[in-house]
């Protein structure tokens, strides 16, 4: 074998060893988010392990057991870990809180085949959830790829719903019609790649992705604590990868949507203005199907609203629960 072709190969076996060394990087964090959310907003906090039937979900609880039931669903790149002081302001009020992280995020189960990251998939682990806990029926406060879940659990599983206050993504309706783009469609195209989305987050230490969200925040919104804390997650047992199923699995259609696209239960939809990833034409026109009183077009606020001003979303979370009991 001549010299180059020595060097050829040799080069070639350096390459596919930092590969394998890149893929393999990764899943051994052993932080604990829940005491440490503890501390930070002052309640206790239940960490659970709840099997929905097809994967097992950590939950975090809070407030008391026989209060009236709420499920909040986290977006991308977040994890229960995003709504802590939500979980705490409903909890002091008397409400039954479950956080889960979903499937593929932090502590839950990561199915390992890509069929198993469906819309219709994540809902199921949802009514699954309820079902365990014996809830015939709960509020469903959501954001990101969690208010994609919760539009699948408010039309295809409507009697399971009792009332939802979603966040940043509006009604798939709107979403068809709008002639509006966003960056949802790069990232959804990004993210749909195979391998390529994994190997780049990785050999940046996954700070390609947390310096995106301070960049498409407010600032000051999220600390170096905080992203050290989703970095963590994000490396538990390889979470990131499965993290993306949602966005290879983004065509996933709701089936039973009315052609009027109104909801049979109470649904409140927030917006901020700032967002860089939706546009505010989907925020518009979300207010066909929902009424223009149920969509608030918030300004001065992001994509990450949740996390720029806590106390507020956390009051017209409060407000609307309250203002909708029948």
């Amino acid at each position: 074998m001549s010299r180059r072709k020595r060097n050829a190969f040799g080069f070639l076996a350096i390459i596919i060893l930092l590969l394998v060394m890149l893929w393999h990087s990764g899943g051994r964090s052993n932080f604990d988010e829940v005491s440490h959310a503890e501390t930070q907003v002052g309640i206790k906090l239940e960490s659970k392990f709840i099997d929905t039937g097809d994967v097992k979900l950590h939950v975090v609880f809070a407030g008391p057991k026989d209060g009236e039931p709420v499920i909040m669903l986290h977006g991308f790149p977040e994890f229960w870990y995003m709504w802590r002081h939500h979980i705490a302001a409903l909890a002091k009020e008397g409400y039954r809180v479950a956080a889960p992280d979903m499937r593929g995020y932090n502590r839950s189960d990561k199915p390992s085949k890509r069929d198993d990251y469906r819309f219709s998939d994540y809902a199921r682990d949802i009514t699954g959830l309820m079902d365990v806990e014996g809830w015939d029926q709960a509020n469903i406060i959501s954001h990101d790829i969690g208010a994609r879940v919760s539009w699948s659990l408010v039309f295809d599983s409507s009697e399971r719903v009792k009332r939802a206050v979603i966040f940043s993504v509006g009604h798939p309706m709107a979403f068809e019609t709008t002639t509006e783009k966003s960056d949802v469609s790069w990232y959804r195209t990004f993210f749909n790649m195979p391998l390529l989305p994994e190997f780049l987050s990785r050999a940046g230490g996954l700070s390609l992705i947390a310096k995106n969200m301070t960049e498409s925040s407010r600032e000051g919104t999220f600390t170096d604590e905080e992203l050290n804390i989703y970095k963590m997650a994000w490396d538990r047992d390889h979470a990131f990868d499965s993290m993306l199923g949602a966005y290879r699995n983004f065509d996933d259609k709701i089936m039973t949507m009315p052609d009027d696209g109104r909801p049979e239960m109470p649904v409140l939809f927030i917006y901020g203005l700032d967002d860089k990833f939706i546009s505010r034409d989907v925020a518009e026109r979300s207010k066909t199907y929902l009424g223009a009183e149920n969509v608030k077009i918030l300004p001065n606020l992001s994509h990450w609203i949740l996390a720029e001003d806590p106390q507020m979303t956390a009051t017209e979370i409060l407000n609307f629960l309250e203002q909708s009991q029948p």
